[in-house]
């Protein structure tokens, strides 16, 4: 009987001991997060970071196949109000330059039908200011679109054809020969 009271008596003890380790819990750890999500922009062409516009010279108007060009955006719309595509040359006096003459900024024309210009206008704008950045060339520019930012586009993309012109109306006398040019695009906040 004993025996059998020792038992008992262990039993008794152990559910005690069981229910003291109820509700233990250890010191809290914590762990600092930290991530940056970076606002970006981008333009893209076809073949990459470049494109080759070929087309014959007479005199009038000189139209060129349509080029389509990516413009890419994910922005804070708190902060963005909108994203204008702009197109300039670096030097409009000479936007094409040939072996005996160039070609002005204001003799080529751009339109994007979807965008900013729907009729053709003249690369002859001020350079494109947005708080201390700046885009563009004095006198070469052309605003090609401008996209209104809000919370349901922040994060967006848009094609669009680039159709370009050169009128040598205003230039006769024209020597004869190859004429290049660089028309650089870039996306700018506002």
């Amino acid at each position: 009987m004993f025996t059998r009271c020792a038992a008992l008596a262990a039993l008794a003890c152990w559910p005690a001991s069981l229910g003291a380790q109820i509700g233990l819990a250890s010191a809290t750890a914590g762990i600092a997060l930290s991530a940056t999500k970076v606002a970006s922009v981008s333009v893209s062409l076809p073949a990459g970071s470049s494109a080759t516009l070929p087309g014959a010279l007479v005199t009038g108007p000189n139209d060129f196949t349509p080029l389509s060009v990516a413009t890419t955006w994910d922005v804070d719309p708190a902060r963005t109000a909108a994203v204008t595509l702009v197109g300039y040359f670096d030097q409009p006096a000479r936007a094409l330059v040939g072996p005996e003459a160039a070609i002005a900024s204001a003799a080529v024309y751009g339109r994007v039908p979807t965008g900013g210009p729907k009729s053709f206008a003249p690369f002859t704008g001020p350079a494109v200011t947005a708080g201390p950045a700046m885009t563009g060339a004095a006198g070469g520019t052309l605003v090609l679109f401008t996209q209104t930012i809000s919370d349901a586009n922040a994060l967006g993309a848009r094609s669009d054809d680039l159709q370009m012109r050169i009128d040598l109306s205003g230039a006769p006398d024209l020597p004869a020969g190859s004429y290049t040019g660089t028309l650089n695009l870039q996306v700018i906040t506002q």
